[in-house]
């Protein structure tokens, strides 16, 4: 069948392109099963049962949706985490269509914020990317967010959000510069990291499952930890219990708040690149209130 276009401007189901790519669709051969899944609000996700099996299938959503995304990068990290059973199988990959991917569908249930206040959770979370920091990561180049945060800055000046003004770019961009020259001589081995620990990237099944690699990077293993305690303050409560199951000895959670504001400031000018209108700016760690708590020993 064709793909429809829902009335926001989404498809509805797969286009037939998409479909032919499917395990048991090859032929033509109607799905067992379609729907579109929740949580895709940048790209187009939909759950495709065939004969031969429960299937993922992604396609792109628009470029303005999507700033940033590197699919030859993804896929390199993607295949690492998936050959270690920390993501979804790989079945077809062909950016070139589209972006399309199909993976295998994993029984499960997203997680909801909530999660990211329960220690128990949290634990296992950091046992997850401790797993994950563990593997051998692909040759591909390192994590550069001031180069992120500079591509950004481009798109926003050719289309500047309504009620931002180039001024309030510029103390958020000298403080997000400090704190990735910082990451750069950051002594840690750099390793696989997800990068994008969004609740309803993280699908709680017969194991922790890790989805969407679009933001993966070669970098810092405490990238990841910052990512949750930038995303979701609330799990601050928690910052050494997630940290130290995901092996970030105590001696290093001290450089957690340059990372932690990285995130803060990449997801801020993200959004503006997108042509959103963010509400402000990341606290800087020298205004009243808004220092990143200190991740400290476990009580």
């Amino acid at each position: 069948m064709a793909a429809k276009i829902s009335p926001a401007g989404r498809l509805s189901a797969p286009p037939d392109w998409a479909l032919a790519r499917v395990p048991g669709l090859e032929r033509g051969a109607p799905a067992i099963a379609l729907a579109r899944l929740p949580g895709g609000s940048v790209n187009e996700v939909f759950r495709v049962d065939s004969r031969c099996g429960r299937f993922v299938v992604r396609i792109d959503g628009a470029a303005w949706r999507r700033p940033g995304v590197d699919r030859a990068r993804e896929l390199e990290l993607h295949r690492a985490a998936a050959a270690a059973g920390i993501a979804p199988a790989i079945v077809v990959a062909d950016p070139s269509s589209h972006g399309l991917l199909i993976t295998e569908f994993q029984d499960g249930l997203l997680w909801r914020e909530q999660e990211y206040e329960d220690v128990a959770a949290l634990q296992r979370l950091g046992e997850r990317l401790y797993a994950l920091h563990g593997l051998a990561p692909p040759a591909v180049t390192p994590f550069d967010p001031w180069s992120v945060a500079q591509h950004y800055v481009e798109r926003i000046h050719q289309a500047m959000p309504a009620g931002l003004s180039p001024q309030q770019l510029l103390a958020p961009l000298e403080y997000l510069q400090r704190c990735c020259e910082a990451l750069r001589e950051s002594a840690s081995a750099a390793c696989i990291v997800h990068g994008d620990l969004a609740h309803n990237n993280l699908l709680e099944g017969r194991q922790l499952w890790l989805l969407d690699w679009e933001y993966a990077q070669r970098s810092d293993p405490l990238m990841d930890v910052a990512c949750v305690l930038a995303y979701y303050p609330a799990a601050r409560r928690y910052g050494a219990e997630l940290a130290g199951a995901a092996g970030v000895g105590a001696a290093a959670r001290g450089e957690l708040a340059a990372r932690v504001y990285i995130h803060e400031a990449l997801a801020w000018l993200w959004h503006l690149a997108r042509g959103e209108a963010a509400a402000a700016p990341p606290g800087l760690p020298h205004a009243a209130g808004a220092g990143i708590p200190p991740v400290g020993p476990a009580n």
